[in-house]
């Protein structure tokens, strides 16, 4: 497979297909190229769809270094630098959504054409004053110390979570695989980074024409943050998926994909007119 190199010598392994305009998609947690087959197979007929791990992830290399938010950020720009990469449509989706905001808040928007949003939130941690997030303090706590003892059995409890219907034997085997393929301290490092991180003030800054998805039923990082980001995002457009819970792309792939392909075509980023 193709390798990007970081400006710290880290090689992250990427997927691409197709021609056009670049989407590019940035995975979540300890999740891989893999997860996004359905996206490289449906949208490539009509762009350039880019897919890459992050560092430690899927066949990137195995690396504990560099396990925050701000290298995650650097970790894009590096892709979209080393691609070539003009008027990138840039999708995150959940831990990859906290890596888009970061990047965000730290290189702005001038290398990016749209942004796409999927199931993920400003602030993973919750508070006396905020409910939206993936845990309590102490919970992020003993994530994080699960994540480092036994990613296999972290892998078994949360990959169910991400479903609203049980997934067959098969699916969940290859999942749960893909995440214990993860450099197991790094991916204890950034659980604990990027649950202490708030990215509340970043929505704000988004000037491009933004997609804000999530499924109705996610329950890992509350499927209301969807709504509370795109109130503050300018012209943001928001869609809920009825059938979903973390991921919709590959729970109702076919209209994840449709929608995605209809707000790249769109210049505004709305919904293209009905024939």
């Amino acid at each position: 497979m193709p390798k990007v190199v970081t400006n710290d010598g880290v090689a992250l392994n990427y997927a691409e297909r197709g021609e056009g305009q670049p989407l590019l998609i940035v995975p979540g947690w300890g999740m891989s190229v893999r997860w996004f087959q359905g996206q490289l197979e449906d949208l490539s007929d009509r762009m350039r769809v880019i897919v890459f791990d992050p560092r430690g992830q899927g066949d990137s290399d195995k690396v504990s270094r560099g396990q925050r938010m701000a290298r995650l950020a650097r970790d894009i720009e590096d892709v979209i630098f080393g691609l070539g990469l003009e008027d990138v449509v840039l999708v995150g989706w959940s831990l990859g959504v906290s890596s888009v905001l970061a990047y965000i808040d730290v290189f702005g928007t001038d290398r990016l054409a749209k942004v796409v949003l999927v199931d993920g939130g400003t602030k993973l941690i919750n508070d006396g004053e905020w409910d939206l997030g993936f845990v309590d303090l102490e919970g992020a706590a003993a994530w994080r110390s699960l994540v480092e003892s036994d990613l296999d059995t972290a892998a078994r409890q949360v990959v169910p979570q991400f479903f609203a219907q049980p997934l067959s034997d098969d699916d969940f085997d290859w999942m749960v695989q893909e995440t214990v393929k993860c450099d197991q301290a790094g991916l204890g490092s950034i659980t604990w980074n990027v649950l202490n991180q708030d990215y509340r003030d970043v929505p704000e800054k988004l000037d491009v024409p933004t997609l804000v998805v999530a499924g109705r039923h996610d329950v890992v990082i509350p499927a209301a943050n969807a709504p509370w980001m795109a109130e503050r995002i300018p012209g943001a457009r928001l869609v809920m998926f009825e059938h979903s819970s973390h991921c919709p792309f590959l729970e109702e792939r076919e209209a994840f994909n449709r929608e995605v392909a209809s707000f790249v075509g769109s210049p505004s980023g709305e919904p293209a007119p009905t024939p």
